[in-house]
């Protein structure tokens, strides 16, 4: 007699062994979409550092005076008169401060695929990361008037770029609202 298919107690064992597996699994990988989140944010943050240094040395290696930096085809707008209120000068702007938007969003090539921008002020500026609750009314927090550190909430998740030309740029990353 030749009899095909599983006993009903080999069907048990197989359906603990793949509640064990998942019991063991599923806890591992649910905190993976907050971890990507922070990594997404710290990634940019990096891009935001890495463009603005090569803004400024390319605004370096020119004549130091120019108003704008050509990045192969890319007008970036930066600070370029040393005055009693500018002392750094030779940074990309915040969108908001810069001619037609084109300062440190152009210099990264923004695309508002990931991230939203919030042109607060005309020295800070923020990036939320896409999806995070209530992300548009948060930046006047973020990003505050007298701030130039920051003011991480637990709900943000993003970067904030602050540039006022008095002293270097300071970007800034808020993970904490990450989920």
């Amino acid at each position: 007699m030749n009899k095909k298919g599983f006993t009903l107690i080999e069907l048990v064992i197989v359906i603990v062994i793949l509640g064990i597996l998942a019991a063991v699994a599923v806890p591992k990988f649910a905190g993976l979409t907050k971890e990507a989140k922070i990594s997404a944010v710290n990634g940019f943050a990096g891009s935001l550092r890495a463009a603005t240094n090569i803004v400024h040395a390319k605004w370096l290696a020119m004549d130091n005076n120019s108003s704008s930096v050509d990045l192969e085809g890319t007008t970036v707008y930066v600070n370029n008169k040393t005055t009693s209120t500018v002392t750094v000068p030779g940074y990309p702007y915040p969108d908001k401060a810069a001619n037609n938007g084109d300062g440190i969003s152009k210099a990264i090539h923004f695309d508002n695929n990931t991230f939203i921008p919030d042109n607060v002020s005309t020295k800070c500026e923020v990036f939320y990361y896409k999806g995070t609750k209530d992300n548009h009314l948060r930046g006047s927090k973020m990003c505050s008037a007298t701030s130039t550190t920051g003011d991480c909430k637990s709900t943000d998740c993003g970067v904030v770029y602050f540039y006022d030309g008095k002293e270097y740029p300071n970007i800034v990353v808020c993970t904490d609202g990450c989920r």
